[in-house]
């Protein structure tokens, strides 16, 4: 055979080894992507009736058509939102979940639509509706929450003034209450008839404790009697921890676990052993 009839030959023989290696470079490169994050603590709500004037007008254009008018609730399947609360309005709109095409979809996390000054407006509308609609004060939903900070220390101080919360607190409450659907590294994941569990990577602080408290669907509510807010406040800091979470064992492949780690390691050493065997095989 001339070095002319090999070179094709060669060419065939890498092109699967080639395949599969790019194929395991992809994977981890999207794994390494979902894995962004992003931090921060709310702010409180506005009062302010300017504030709120400019809200009303938001919501008239982009929110009112589904929600109904001062959101006493739509026609086409849109809860109202008289009752929904400052945390529900801030948490469905700076992760992008509203507005939605339809309200039969499952309200995901995409970029905002509004901007965080139109945020803060709309916030402020919907938290002023029970008044505007003369409901129950008592009803209303839940005010956007305050995190308490981490302690400096392994053990909370006594007395703790500032109510600061404990790492281990938090681990113990996220195994129990959120790693279930969530992961054990707040990855996300998928449940039954298609709802998706979203990653925690992307989650600031406000919003995973905004979560607790008004339980976008598929995710329960956790109301008072479940976790107080010291409690919310733990698993929130949590969160924030696993963001940065260290990597003892090299690439965190967005701390996914053993199992994306376990896949590109057969993958690759799957092509290893092809390319080897290959030459082996051509060369007797």
């Amino acid at each position: 055979m001339t070095e002319t009839d090999r070179s094709p030959r060669k060419r065939r023989l890498l092109a699967g080894p080639a395949a599969l290696f790019g194929l395991a470079l992809m994977v981890g490169s999207v794994l390494l992507i979902t894995g962004a994050q992003a931090h921060g603590q709310g702010t409180l709500v506005s009062t302010d009736k300017v504030d709120i004037a400019a809200g009303s007008q938001l919501y008239g254009v982009h929110c009112q058509s589904c929600h109904g008018y001062q959101g006493q609730g739509g026609t086409v399947g849109a809860p109202a939102l008289v009752n929904a609360g400052a945390a529900a309005a801030d948490f469905y709109l700076t992760t992008g979940r509203m507005p939605l095409n339809s309200p039969q979809d499952q309200a995901l996390r995409h970029h905002p639509f509004f901007n965080p000054v139109e945020i803060r407006q709309l916030v402020a509308y919907i938290n002023a509706l029970p008044a505007i609609n003369n409901s129950d004060p008592a009803l209303q939903g839940p005010t956007i929450p305050t995190v308490a900070p981490v302690c400096s220390t392994a053990t909370p101080p006594v007395p703790n003034p500032a109510g600061c919360t404990t790492l281990s607190e938090g681990s113990a409450l996220f195994a129990v209450n959120c790693a279930q659907c969530h992961q054990a590294a707040g990855a996300g994941g998928i449940l039954s008839k298609g709802n998706v569990v979203p990653s925690l990577f992307n989650a600031n602080i406000t919003q995973v404790a905004e979560a607790m408290r008004v339980g976008p669907q598929p995710m329960p509510v956790f109301s008072q009697t479940m976790l107080n807010d010291h409690q919310i406040s733990a698993v929130a800091n949590y969160v924030e921890k696993l963001q940065h979470a260290d990597s003892p064992g090299g690439l965190p492949i967005a701390h996914f676990g053993p199992v994306p780690e376990g896949i590109i390691g057969i993958i690759v050493g799957f092509c290893v052993l092809w390319f080897v065997a290959r030459r082996i095989g051509n060369r007797g």
